[in-house]
């Protein structure tokens, strides 16, 4: 039982990497926290629901179609957003920004229940991924090993582009030292756009292939900010490493906590982030002296 609680949570937490990455991604860029990300991540789950019916008859491919179709979509409203919205307020107080990004959320959270109502959805599996994998005595989820497999397919693009792309070298630049590279005559709001883009695309991503694992409704996108966010705050904030390793750790803390401590999983995880958050207060005050 323990072995098989472990590798759930490596597949939940690889499913929460997929989200906090874009988050951690714009906030690097753009210094901005994006509280509507969530938002982006439900559309991808109802544009999944929306386009399954039409690329899928029960394949593996025809839902691989939807769901990346439904990232795309995800990622031109989220690069809409930034044009719109958000360019606007990179020199605004912190407090304004936050305003404008959940005033964001609320929008698209009417606009997703006007459109799909207030019920919840469910997006069908597709055959191939509908059984379970044998391993010793223990049976896993087919579906859960493919989302583990296709979040490790994100980070070694990720880290590819990153590092050895002319896109990769401008991001790392603007996240570094933005004055640097607005110096240089580089556009800014090209980079901030298609960061925000990309950030858009992860979330729409891991919405989509979330989305036949449970029920979709119109309240999805708080239900995952919060645990993005623990995410971002324990692996640090513009952090992609430290995503990673803190959404692996979120996931398994959390699958050992419903084992042991059923009543207080959820509390586990913030415990875990409030240590992280002392240690790093200790550590800073250690430094200045």
């Amino acid at each position: 039982m323990l072995t098989v609680q472990i590798v759930n949570g490596l597949m939940e937490g690889m499913m929460l990497f997929l989200i906090a990455s874009g988050l951690t991604l714009i906030f690097g860029v753009s210094r901005i926290i994006n509280f509507a990300h969530g938002s982006l991540y439900m559309l991808g789950a109802f544009l999944t629901y929306q386009l399954v019916p039409l690329f899928s008859d029960g394949s593996l491919l025809g839902f691989a179609v939807a769901v990346l179709l439904g990232a795309v979509l995800a990622a031109a409203v989220g690069a809409l957003f930034e044009m719109a919205v958000l360019r606007r307020i990179y020199r605004a107080p912190e407090l304004m920004q936050l305003i404008v990004t959940i005033a964001l959320v609320l929008i698209v959270r009417d606009l997703v229940r006007l459109v799909w109502g207030p019920n919840n959805v469910s997006v069908s599996m597709p055959d191939a991924l509908a059984g379970a994998v044998q391993i010793g005595d223990s049976f896993f989820p087919t579906f859960q090993f493919a989302i583990f497999g296709a979040g490790l397919l994100v980070v070694a693009l990720m880290i590819a582009i990153i590092r050895f792309t002319r896109a990769g070298v401008l991001l790392r630049a603007a996240t570094d030292d933005r004055g640097m590279v607005a110096l240089l005559g580089i556009d800014q709001r090209r980079i901030f756009t298609a960061t925000f883009a990309a950030g858009s695309f992860l979330a729409g991503l891991a919405g989509g292939l979330a989305s036949p694992f449970g029920n979709v409704n119109y309240l999805l996108d708080t239900e995952v900010i919060v645990a993005a966010f623990i995410v971002v705050v324990i692996g640090g904030l513009g952090n992609l490493y430290g995503a990673l390793a803190g959404a692996l750790a979120v996931g398994v803390i959390k699958s050992l906590g419903v084992l042991y401590f059923p009543r207080l999983a959820m509390v586990l995880i913030f415990l875990v982030m409030a240590a992280v958050l002392l240690v790093r207060s200790m550590g800073r005050r250690e430094l200045q002296r």
